[in-house]
């Protein structure tokens, strides 16, 4: 059970909101907020976690909020400025709803004074007297309500979240693992929907894991041993494993351990004595991290985020045999907060790409972790909001992106870093003169085997070598310095152009293959061979002026015959060799592919 959709009207800075929440199949993608502070991303977020712990009051006592009262504050202070009244509406796909009004004065007045009333059929269930309104239907869905809570995990990381640092020693280090006690009574969950500082819990959590395991999770298997003489042979049993559903969540916290500390190799995860009860990781049987709470920051919130998801789902009623078992809803405010850029970029994604059935609702700051996120799923795996208005964007799209770049770029601390990662990720841009070369070099790199090369950047067309001249003078200048990546401007042999480059912006002219018939345009690549090829199966294609000869004034003289493609049927030129045509054909191809080369790996 999962969020459907959102709705806000008049909230803060949000004039209308609806987002319907997406999914690929029976899958949920993760949906990304951003937009600068103050744009409303918190406000989002705490709507629906406010959805979360009114429906588990319904169904659970041991709620962090008590029965009857909301965890988000409910106030007309929250209309946006100018406005009569807020409306918000969470919807979950069993059915379940939680809506709220908020009106600058009762509803009476406000229909009296303002003469119009919301376009909404739940303005009538508001008091005439009241100037607040409240609802939510849970008690109607019993039974999916339970099973939002009882079989898949809800989970709210709020922007607050944090453990003491191990150097800090409050305690860290001298913390020790302990089992967990848990409540076997009707109506209480054990489990908690806001995670601000976990780790001790999930440490406890870790120590029964390996408690289990070892204790009732080994496999043997009898070997027979060979006696001597005419003894009975022995039948000995051996160590053949674990299994079970502790193994299995053993597992799935290894996969999660090996992906934020970037390690494949074997690892277990250790258990000191009763008096120095720490949980440690060994590397090839040797100890490698003393103590998880001497991790780093942002490797112990890493390891709270992604194993308090797995130990709650471990409470709830679901079955686990790996991580796609996981089902649920999980919501962080501010992911990227004490991460480093390749934890952002590389790690964090993979890490909620190894969670695919889990509804993760983000916000964040960080382009890099949207980068990320494109290269460890795709742009199809998830999707981005911009606030206030809800609009969905491209990583490359986001607006912090280039304020980002803009503001590491005048430090020598982070200029080189975030530069780096900028180039692995932003392709660099050919623009060619139109349409036409870009449908021409796809079809010859295939054909020539040099796919690779235009797979390392982006065709643009920059329709016509004119619109190529304002490229290069609008980058002629300090711009040039700033911008992502290299800029390719591929001009064809006809435009009386010279080669330039001014810092990663370049400016490059195919040169002309003078034996070949056509003398202008990227067809100029096609050999005689080809032209007369296409002149006898589509004659329309090619326009042929006969050679003349005259005298002026005493002097001979000579006009070459010529050809040229016809302007009107150079589409259907470009389809019919795109279908048709050799790897002979498009040979010439050859030198534009090098000149792209030679400059990306330059």
């Amino acid at each position: 059970m999962i969020f459907k959709k959102l709705e806000m009207d008049n909230l803060g800075p949000i004039t209308h909101l609806c987002v319907e929440f997406p999914k690929v199949g029976k899958s949920p993608k993760p949906l990304i907020i951003v937009g600068e502070n103050g744009s409303g991303k918190s406000i989002f977020l705490s709507h629906l976690v406010n959805a979360l712990m009114v429906g588990k009051q319904e169904v659970y006592e041991d709620v962090e909020v008590e029965k009857g009262k909301v965890f988000k504050y409910r106030s007309p202070n929250y209309i946006k400025s100018g406005e009569a009244y807020s409306f918000s509406s969470v919807e979950f796909e069993s059915g379940e709803k939680v809506q709220e009004w908020q009106l600058a004065r009762s509803r009476a007045n406000f229909e009296s004074d303002l003469g119009y009333t919301p376009l909404r059929n739940e303005w009538n269930q508001i008091q005439s007297s009241e100037n607040s309104h409240f609802t939510a239907n849970f008690h109607e869905h019993q039974e999916n309500t339970k099973k939002i809570f009882a079989q898949q995990c809800c989970l709210y990381f709020p922007v607050n979240r944090f453990e003491e640092p191990a150097w800090l020693n409050l305690m860290n280090l001298k913390a020790k693992a302990s089992y967990t006690e848990l409540k076997r009574i009707s109506g209480y969950s054990n489990r908690e929907i806001i995670c601000t500082s976990p780790l001790k819990n999930n440490i406890n959590w870790l120590l029964d894991l390996i408690f289990d395991r070892q204790a009732f999770e080994i496999r043997t298997q009898q070997v027979t041993l060979p006696a001597p003489g005419n003894q009975q042979p022995a039948m000995v049993p051996v160590f053949a494993g674990y299994q079970g559903p502790s193994s299995s969540l053993y597992e799935a916290v290894l996969k999660v351990i090996r992906v934020i500390l970037k390690e494949s190799g074997n690892i277990r995860l250790g258990a000191g004595t009763r008096k120095n009860r720490q949980i440690s990781i060994m590397k090839d049987e040797k100890v490698w991290v003393p103590n998880l709470f001497q991790l780093s920051t942002g490797e112990v919130q890493l390891i709270n985020l992604f194993l308090s998801i797995i130990r709650d789902y471990d409470l709830s009623e679901g079955k686990l045999e790996s991580l796609n078992d996981i089902k649920g809803i999980v919501i962080i405010d501010e992911i990227d907060s004490h991460l480093h850029a390749i934890h952002q970029k590389e790690v964090l994604p993979e890490l909620i790409k190894s969670f695919p059935n889990v509804q993760f609702v983000i916000t964040t700051h960080a382009p890099l972790f949207l980068l990320g996120m494109e290269k460890a799923v795709g742009e199809e795996g998830f999707e981005i909001i911009n606030m206030p208005n809800g609009e969905r964007v491209s990583a490359s799209d986001f607006s912090e992106f280039v304020s980002a770049y803009e503001a590491f770029k005048e430090t020598t601390r982070h200029r080189e870093e975030i530069i780096s990662e900028i180039k692995q990720n932003a392709k660099p841009i050919v623009f060619v003169e139109g349409d036409y070369d870009i449908r021409y070099l796809k079809k010859a790199a295939q054909l020539l085997g040099r796919t690779d090369v235009l797979d390392r950047v982006q065709l643009k067309d920059g329709d016509g070598f004119g619109n190529l001249d304002k490229i290069w003078r609008s980058y002629n200048n300090s711009v040039s310095e700033v911008v992502p990546n290299k800029i390719i401007l591929l001009y064809d042999c006809d435009t009386n152009k010279q080669d330039a480059q001014k810092n990663l912006v370049f400016k490059r002219v195919l040169p002309s293959v003078q034996n070949n018939p056509i003398p202008v345009g990227i067809e100029n690549l096609f050999s005689n061979a080809t032209i007369d090829s296409l002149e006898t199966s589509n004659p329309q294609f090619i326009d042929f002026q006969e050679g003349s000869k005259k005298r002026v004034r005493g002097v001979e003289l000579n006009t070459p015959a010529s050809k040229a493609v016809n302007k009107d049927e150079k589409g259907n030129m470009c389809n019919w060799l795109c279908q048709n045509g050799t790897a002979k054909d498009f040979s010439e191809f050859e030198t534009a592919f090098r000149i792209i080369e030679n400059i990306i790996n330059g």
